[in-house]
Order: structure tokens, then sequence, then C-alpha cells
């Protein structure tokens, strides 16, 4: 037979935990106690070699290029690549909020008071992201100091070994991801059932309008324009990655199908280990437009009306 693609084996792990938790909403702590520790090991094992994968990929990607300038020319690029995306994603959730802001609930109370946190200065946030220590980050999981670290010793180091010994342990992990999804995703069924949504149903609609038109719309004239891949061609490569991310609520986790997918799509290794782990760390749409859709929500459930310039 056919070997099927691992795409459609989580998928099928995913449809199997929802029927699960459908049938055990009678019983959660069965769900509960048997069914998501395995979920949780699964998870444990993923942010085990995330860190080293990060480390020695970015590493990785600076030596293959060997050359600092190629390095900060393609980082450049990257960044500001990454900043356009996220600007357009947060637009677009504001928009999409604006749009449907009638229909967010107002609550019966207005008592809640809340004061924000002083927002770090951009020096305070440069400083933070350089580590004191080199333990630190990595017991901490701080991506981006993580990546500082990455592209210092990348520079010096070289670390082709490392880097394949950890993609090998990521590998057999990503083999585990049907078994993981299906035992993540039983237990918030059986907890929650079909009210999981409940009356966040609305605002996470709005949310997810926004996701569909960004990756339609975004992704799709960017991947057509500068890499002369077809939409559907490209999502549908895409999709391990994609359900991975989508099913372990994890970006960074999903990181090594993505390269895998990257790279059949004809990416060079060295830029694609160079870029990813950023993308992961710095470049999330979707939580700009969650961001977005949710300033509007809360403050309509306050009944307060932000204009533009405070939004």
């Amino acid at each position: 037979m056919k070997k099927k693609p691992l795409a459609l084996w989580i998928f099928t792990g995913l449809a199997l935990g929802i029927v699960a938790g459908m049938l055990l909403m009678s019983r959660p702590d069965i769900a509960e106690m048997y069914i998501k520790p395995f979920g949780t090991l699964f998870l444990n094992l993923l942010k085990f070699i995330v860190v080293p994968i990060v480390l020695f990929s970015i590493m990785n990607g600076v030596i293959s290029m060997k050359d600092i300038k190629k390095v900060g020319s393609i980082g450049g690029k990257t960044v500001i690549y990454y900043m356009c995306t996220t600007f357009f994603a947060v637009t677009m959730g504001l928009l999409i909020a604006n749009l449907f802001k009638k229909g967010f609930p107002v609550l019966s109370t207005s008592s809640l008071e809340y004061t924000a946190a002083e927002t770090p200065s951009f020096i305070q946030t440069l400083i933070g992201i350089f580590p004191s220590n080199i333990i630190q980050p990595m017991a901490e999981a701080s991506m981006l100091q993580v990546i500082v670290v990455a592209l210092l010793f990348g520079f010096g180091t070289i670390v082709a070994g490392a880097n394949d010994v950890s993609i090998a342990v990521m590998s057999f992990i990503i083999k585990l991801s049907p078994i993981g999804v299906f035992c993540l995703i039983t237990p918030v069924v059986a907890a929650n059932g079909p009210q999981i949504l409940g009356s966040l149903a609305f605002v996470l609609l709005v949310a997810y309008i926004g996701y569909i038109l960004h990756a339609s719309l975004v992704y799709s004239l960017t991947v057509k324009s500068l890499a002369g891949i077809g939409p559907l061609k490209f999502f549908k490569g895409m999709a391990p990655a994609m359900i991975m991310a989508f099913s372990s609520a994890s970006s960074v986790g999903a990181r090594p199908l993505n390269l895998e997918c990257a790279e059949k799509f004809g990416a060079r290794k060295e830029v694609a280990s160079f870029v990813l782990p950023l993308g992961a760390t710095i470049n999330m749409d979707g939580t700009a437009i969650y961001q977005g859709v949710c300033a509007v929500f809360i403050a309509s459930c306050y009944g307060i009306n932000l204009t533009l310039s405070q939004q």
C-alpha cells in the first residue's frame, strides 16, 4: 500500500480525538486521567527538542551561508517582510472586528478596573534579548535570546553534526504526532463538549474570518508573486505543518514539519533553517489578528467605543 502522508494521519488523530471526546462527555475524568497525560508527554517532548532545533538550525543556517554580509542581507529582508505581514494582519483584525462589533455582547457590569503595566522602552527590550548567561534562555525557552545565542555562536562554530542529531530526534517525535494530537484534543472535547465555544463563538468566528482572509490574500499573493507557486499547491504542500500547528497550538513545535515542507517546495536548506525559526518566534500573524479582534471585543463588552487612533 502506498504510504499515507503524515498530514492525513494527524487529521485522522484529530477527528478520532473529537469523536472520543464526545463519547466520554459523561465521564471526562477518564479522559483527564488516562488520555491527557500522554498528550502532555507529547508536548513535553516537543518542548524538549524545540530549543536545540532552533539553536542549531539557525547556527547551521548562518554557517552554511559562509558570508556575514549574506546573513545580514537575508536577515534584513526577512525582518522587513515579517513586519509587513504582521502590519497587514493586525490591520485586518481591527477592520474585521469593527465590521462585526455590533454582534459582540455588552456585559451588565462595568465595575472591573484595570491598570495597564508600563510598556518597556525600545532600549529595555533590546537589552532584554541579549542574555547574561547561556543556560537561562534555553532553560526558560526564551526564543529571542536563543536566536541571539545561535547567531553569535553560528559566526564562529561548525555544528552540522549537532543539527543533524536534533533533526533526527525531532523526526522521531513528529512520527508520534497523530497519537499526541488525539490525546490532546480528547480531554478538551470531553470536558467542554459542543459548548466549548460558548459565548465566545462569535468573536472566534470573526477571528477566523480574519485568518482565512489573511491566508487567502496576503500569503497567496506572496507565494504567487515571489515564488511562482499557486495558492492551492502551496496550502496543500504546507498542510502537515498547518495541521500540526493548529492541533498543538504551537508554531514553534510545528517548525520541523514547516522546514520539511518548505524544502519540498525548493527552498534552500540554509536559508530556510535561518528564516523559519525567526518566523516561528516573531512573525505571529494569527496572534496579531486575534489581538486586534480582542481589543475591539473587550472594549465593546464594557460599552467603550475605541477611536481609530486608540485602536
